[in-house]
């Protein structure tokens, strides 16, 4: 067996190291073809960037653009995004790291497009607000009212030529020239009235290039701190060494498959002639074999039948065992049951004795009241006895019918108790069934416990009525026996989800922990010897398990002890068990007091 096993081990990992082998040589890179899509990609993003930012410089150095080519790089731009993000799941394949340089790029090429469109505003507002300004200028140097003024006409020239070279590169010289000439053109404008107009609206022209110049500078630094030429870079040279570093260990695994494919052809062939071999020997112990098998046959049926018999005598003992435990609780029943009877009987017979005894005197009366002989009445009512009458009759009669009406009863309780079931799908009342128990077992406790009913509405509970008969009456022959002197037995019983619950509770001594453990077990007990055989728990713990139910106890010494008995509401399934034969039938009913 061990050799076996050892043999199909190496097999499954011969043929699993091949299946490794096998799924590292089909990893990336898989195709060239996608190789080079995914480093065409990259070169087109490379190039379309720095078209952008050549594009960039040049709008920042033209006054009078449209910004015609910025807006043809911004579309090559996004189609060069577009294009690597096709391959964005290609890249994430080769490793964790290129895929987040993938992710991040894209992310920062959303971004400068987003600073380009932002650009390429700026740079129309810009043209727009120069353009406007330079015509305003013009417009200025050519009014004669300024041809004579030669101060004012050297200070409008400075100011074109400080925003022409502000808008070209701007410095914080080209900054403070130009406040200066800004503040002459408005002093001046204050004190010539035929150019006041012209000069303010130049002033406020020089001021909006001047702002249109300072946002396209901002927007441009935004621009400049975006690293997409950086992390393409880095992302390139990644994706290279990893695919190199790939294409390097599917070669590598190639060749340890071939050499390893090769080793398995060379074992599985000393495996064959292996095999051939022990055919061979196979065949030659072929008929030792079968001589064995027949001596063995031969031992099989032999040791068969001494087992039968062991079980058959088996079977015999537990039969003897379970009736001697039946004929002691017949006993014990039969006395308590006696005891019921006659009390019940005793003053039945005497209330019919005493009618009896008083039917003479009826009768006088009777005839005396038809003969219609006054005296005679007289004479007969006198001597029928003073405290008798026809009440005190209908009384007697009552309790004597109540008396047989008892015994009844406990008859009825008997016979619902010692009937054999054949099934476990009958309906029945649990609580009935308690009080049946209550009845039987009423010698052992009257006078000292005292039974407290806390019964909840059950609907009837599918069972064998008699094997549950059977539980009742030994838990609350347990708990009677577990009170010494006076105390009291709860019964209790309601429904919790899909189950109904029986409760036996007792105020007797309780139980320990090590008591617990073994209450179940066939022949456990903790009476004296000759007192009991310890089957009574484990017969009842065998019917609940029978009727697919569950037994919990709940006990702690000297606070007395729960046995809390749970049955389905609804019919299942019958387990296998001895109580589902008629044979088996008989067997319950000797098992109920143990």
């Amino acid at each position: 067996m061990l050799q076996r096993l050892l043999m199909v081990l190496s097999i499954g990992a011969a043929l699993g190291m091949l299946a490794v082998l096998v799924v590292r040589t089909q990893g990336e890179p898989q195709t060239i073809e996608g190789h080079l899509g995914r480093m065409t990609a990259l070169a087109q993003l490379g190039a379309a960037n720095a078209e952008a930012d050549t594009q960039v410089m040049r709008a920042r150095l033209s006054l009078d653009s449209d910004a015609e080519g910025l807006t043809d790089a911004m579309r090559r731009l996004e189609s060069a995004r577009t294009a690597l993000a096709l391959h964005r799941d290609g890249l994430r394949s080769v490793s964790r790291d290129v895929g987040n340089a993938v992710s991040g790029l894209l992310q920062q090429l959303d971004d400068k497009q987003a600073l380009l469109g932002s650009y390429r505003s700026q740079v129309g507002d810009f043209a727009v607000s120069y353009r406007q300004f330079g015509e305003q200028g013009d417009l200025l140097l050519a009014d004669p009212a300024l041809v004579g003024d030669g101060a004012l006409r050297g200070v409008v020239r400075r100011l074109l030529e400080e925003v022409t070279t502000y808008s070209l590169q701007s410095v914080p010289t080209n900054q403070d020239s130009l406040d200066s000439l800004m503040t002459q053109v408005t002093v001046a404008a204050g004190s010539a009235s035929p150019l006041r107009s012209r000069l303010m609206s130049l002033s406020n022209a020089a001021a909006r290039v001047v702002g249109d110049k300072d946002q396209l500078t901002a927007v441009a630094g935004k621009l400049g701190e975006v690293p997409v030429a950086a992390t393409l870079d880095k992302l390139q040279k990644n994706y290279t060494a990893h695919y190199t570093q790939a294409e390097a260990n599917l070669a590598r695994y190639r060749l340890l498959l071939a050499i390893y494919a090769c080793a398995l052809l060379v074992v599985f062939g000393l495996v064959g002639w292996r095999l051939r071999r022990s055919y061979g020997e196979l065949d030659r112990s072929h008929e030792d074999l079968q001589n064995l098998n027949a001596s063995l046959e031969e031992t099989v049926q032999a040791r068969t039948g001494e087992l039968r018999k062991a079980l058959d005598d088996l079977r015999f003992q537990q039969a003897q065992l379970v009736q001697s435990e039946k004929m002691a609780a017949l006993g014990q029943m039969v006395a308590g049951v006696a005891h019921e009877i006659n009390t019940p009987l005793g003053y039945a017979r005497g209330n019919v004795e005493t009618v009896r005894e008083s039917l003479p005197f009826v009768r006088e009366l009777i005839e005396a009241e038809q003969s219609g002989d006054a005296q005679r009445r007289q004479e007969a009512q006198r001597r029928w006895p003073a405290d008798e009458g026809l009440a005190e009759f209908e009384m007697l009669l009552k309790d004597a019918e109540y008396g047989l009406g008892q015994i009844a009863e406990l008859v009825l309780g008997l016979k619902d108790f010692s009937r054999v079931d054949r099934s476990l799908t009958e309906s029945f009342s649990l609580n009935d069934g308690l009080d049946t128990a209550l009845k039987i077992c009423q010698t052992q406790l009257k006078g000292r416990v005292e039974v407290q009913r806390e019964y909840g509405e059950l609907p009837l509970v599918p069972c064998a009525p008699s094997q549950i008969n059977q539980v009742f009456l030994n838990l609350i022959g347990n708990a009677g026996q577990a009170i010494e002197g006076e105390g009291t037995i709860t019964l209790r019983t309601y429904a919790e989800d899909d189950e109904a619950v029986v409760e036996v509770q007792d105020s007797g001594c309780g139980m320990d922990r090590d008591t617990l453990a073994h209450i179940f077990e066939p022949f456990f007990t903790t009476k004296p010897v000759g007192k009991g055989t310890g089957l009574g728990l484990s017969i009842v713990f065998r019917i609940v398990e029978d009727h697919r139910g569950r037994i919990e106890v709940d006990s702690e010494p000297g606070k007395g002890t729960t046995f809390r008995l749970r049955l389905p509401l609804k019919a299942q399934s019958a387990a296998p068990a001895v109580a589902t034969s008629a044979a088996a039938g008989d067997i319950v009913l000797q098992e109920a007091f143990a």
